[in-house]
């Protein structure tokens, strides 16, 4: 994995400059070509299960971005983590040590974790904490996304606090019935992080979501991250997978038509003549 992220990655879409800029470090480096090319044919295939609710519409089209009406954005090599049905066997085994080691640091800190109920709290601390992450431009630039997905009914903000009730940390999450999606996400505190996603898993494996993932790293996913977010993925347990979205399927109408007549035929059978 560390190898094909030697190639630049990242960015959100595929446009002729960052193409160019692929190719040309494709040229100088064909060892991490060839890893990229292992990888995308290695990596297994995950079919993420969508509800026809409106964040399984909202999700669906997600997964269907793609670059040039033909690259898929949101598929390729995503961070995937797969969530037990207990979050006692979430934190068990040697990979969860820095987990456990963190949340007792930030529990000895006073930091505590909770959902931001009201919407203009939640989207003031998601800026704040955005702008300490991106800058002010960027923030400027980006920030009328930011208030339309935080607008959304089905849209959870979660914040991580000290003792103070200053936020630390903060994620901007879509939750579908068995799907996640973190699309925001900030902090300034290394403990709150890692107690922050604590506590989202624990939110989430108490609804039964049984998928987590996280928005960013352009067209090839985990692999533009930055290699110490690919590294506190590792540690929390994400693994690569490409996404194949599973929509519900509606009733047909000819089902739909079928049953209101049997529900009309057992109405008049029950009053009689």
């Amino acid at each position: 994995m560390s190898a094909a992220s030697a190639l630049p990655l990242n960015g959100d879409a595929i446009r002729p400059r960052p193409v160019a800029r692929l190719i040309a470090a494709a040229a100088r480096r064909p060892r991490s070509l060839a890893a990229l090319l292992a990888l995308l044919v290695r990596t297994p295939t995950e079919r993420i299960p969508l509800s026809g609710s409106t964040a399984g519409q909202a999700l669906d089209a997600y997964f269907k971005q793609r670059s040039m009406g033909i690259v898929p954005r949101k598929r390729f090599c995503r961070g995937v983590l797969v969530l037990p049905p207990d979050h006692a066997v979430y934190l068990r085994g040697r990979r969860r040590q820095a987990l456990r080691t963190n949340l007792r640091r930030a529990s000895t800190a006073g930091i505590y974790c909770e959902v931001v109920s009201n919407r203009q709290r939640g989207l003031d601390e998601t800026l704040q904490l955005l702008q300490r992450r991106w800058g002010e431009a960027t923030l400027v630039a980006r920030v009328g996304a930011v208030d339309s997905f935080l607008a959304r009914s089905d849209v959870t903000v979660a914040v991580a606090r000290d003792e103070q009730r200053r936020p630390l940390a903060m994620a901007a999450v879509l939750i579908d019935n068995e799907v996640c999606l973190i699309k925001f996400a900030a902090a300034t505190s290394h403990e709150a992080r890692w107690a922050l996603h604590d506590y989202i898993v624990r939110v989430l494996i108490g609804r039964r979501v049984r998928y987590l993932m996280a928005d960013g790293g352009g067209p090839f996913g985990a692999l533009g991250f930055t290699s110490n977010v690919q590294h506190y993925q590792h540690l929390l347990g994400y693994e690569l997978r490409h996404i194949t979205p599973r929509r519900a399927r509606p009733m047909k109408r000819r089902w739909l038509l079928a049953a209101s007549l049997i529900v009309v035929a057992a109405v008049a059978a029950l009053i009689g003549p």
